[in-house]
């Protein structure tokens, strides 16, 4: 029996990105469905009175740039992952900056913990564990509780010895086809029983891990499935844990494939954008995973240019998470991708031991560059920062430099090979170095080069990494203050 479909005003599109399908001989999708009992199961619940599909919020954004149309080439099966993010101390500036993801350690805690407060209690009478251990004892088989039992024997359960990978693919696939059965049977049992909603919200959380795992092994109708079981849980009652547990779970599928194919395929990063501000709109209440999420995509974004998508990220946690953690963690990235059009604010201590401010250089057009002595994409375009420098100095163009290195020697080396006629802003107390420069901390800057042109009155008109994108604007700039100065 086909799954049901949700509508087309309601419906989130599925991602059938290049990792997740094969081409027909035409050259268009063609998704993989394995259509067996034990998957269809979720095509029942769909006609239960407390299940239904659901209806969506209105859809997120699309990001400039980048679109959900044309047809799509296949991404290498051996993508490269995403850097992890540095830590809160000071680190050394890395060749291309970091990329972020949410706080994977304390949300798998929280949901260990959570799992583990839920299986002492199944049935939420809050009889002691020792009465527990005694019900568990005699449990039927066949009963929600037997099920949930089983399912927690076969995740503990060891894996075939062997090094054939395809081999325990297939061990891991049967592993968690056996507890989607499981979890279906005990969700059937327990969904319309109020007595026993803790127990049901239990077996929701295995059958989404289940998915979870075969989708990303490209298994379609599993990813088919936690969108279904998405919409459907939203439906059936929207404040639910279950429900907020297969919204979250689906912004962590759209999440690991970002990190694992963006570089392929930037389309990851609008799904994860689109399910992170999902899940922050439908569940408000989840005031430590929501924000969490919408941090790591908006600075993911960023990494990868979509700046008006990065931007919707802060401006949601700024509304809907004012006093969190994480709003604070991005009120120097949204204050740059605010930036454009406003006044810069920029001042230090320079490497020579002095003092400078971009209020020093008030009738000039600015370039003001963060580096790194180890920032290959800065090392690469430097030539061509140069060759502004040299060409438009004499027209009232200077450039200020913010150096992000840890230690003055390495800065020394290096202008010995390459000299930079610009003032550093470089501070001799070691906590204000790195990452922790305040410029950068101010401006959210997390990779290097970023460069922001200022006009002579010392309003910002771009903010890029590129610098092939500065010459047109550097002139239209020096031209508007020859006017200026004319007049």
């Amino acid at each position: 029996m086909p799954r049901e479909r949700l509508s087309s005003e309601s419906e989130i599109p599925r991602p059938r990105f290049d990792r997740y399908y094969r081409l027909s001989k035409e050259g268009e999708p063609q998704i993989m469905r394995h259509r067996h009992g034990i998957m269809m199961i979720a095509a029942g619940l769909l006609s239960l009175t407390q299940f239904g599909c659901g209806g969506g919020d209105s859809p997120a954004p699309q990001t400039a740039d980048n679109k959900l149309d044309g047809k799509l080439e296949a991404a290498p099966a051996d993508a490269k992952p995403l850097q992890k993010t540095p830590s809160a101390k000071i680190t050394q500036v890395s060749q291309t900056g970091p990329a972020l993801k949410p706080n994977a350690n304390a949300i798998q805690t929280a949901s260990l913990e959570r799992d583990k407060r839920d299986m002492d209690d199944l049935d939420g009478d809050d009889e002691s564990l020792a009465d527990e251990e005694v019900k568990i004892s005699e449990l039927k088989e066949g009963s929600a509780e037997w099920n949930v039992r089983e399912i927690t024997r076969l995740r503990v359960l060891a894996l075939p010895k062997t090094d054939n990978v395809e081999e325990l693919k297939q061990a891991r696939a049967a592993r968690n086809q056996k507890i989607i059965q499981l979890a279906m049977e005990a969700v059937k049992q327990t969904h319309a029983d109020k007595e026993k909603q803790r127990l049901f919200t239990v077996c929701i959380r295995h059958l989404l891990d289940a998915h979870l795992q075969m989708a990303l092994q490209g298994d379609q109708e599993s990813i088919d499935a936690l969108y279904d079981h998405s919409e459907s849980l939203y439906k059936r009652d929207p404040n639910s844990p279950s429900a907020a547990e297969a919204g979250f779970t689906v912004a962590k599928f759209a999440n690991t494939s970002a990190q694992r194919f963006a570089q392929q395929d930037p389309r990851w990063i609008e799904e994860f954008v689109k399910q992170a501000r999902l899940f922050a709109t439908r569940f408000p209440q989840e005031n430590i995973r929501a924000p969490q999420m919408l941090q790591a995509a908006a600075e993911t974004c960023q990494l990868y240019g979509l700046n008006q998508s990065a931007l919707d990220c802060c401006l949601d946690l700024e509304t809907r998470f004012p006093k969190s953690n994480e709003t604070a963690q991005v009120a120097g990235l949204s204050r740059r991708l605010k930036l454009k059009g406003q006044p810069i604010q920029l001042a230090g201590e320079t490497i020579e031991g002095g003092y400078v401010s971009i209020d020093d250089y008030k009738g000039s057009v600015v370039l003001v560059v963060f580096w790194s002595t180890t920032a290959k994409p800065f090392i690469e375009q430097l030539p061509e920062i140069q060759a502004l420098s040299k060409k438009y100095r004499k027209y009232g163009f200077e450039i200020v430099g913010v150096n992000l290195d840890l230690e003055e020697p390495a800065i020394d080396a290096f202008q010995e090979k390459s000299p930079l006629d610009w003032r550093q802003i470089f501070y001799s107390a070691r906590d204000k170095r790195g990452w922790n420069n305040p410029a950068a901390l101010h401006y959210g800057v997390r990779s290097v080069p970023m460069m922001m042109l200022v006009d002579h009155t010392g309003i910002t008109e771009v903010v890029t990494s590129d610098v092939k994108l500065l010459e047109e604007p550097l002139r239209s700039l020096l031209r508007k203050k020859t006017q200026a100065s004319a007049q």
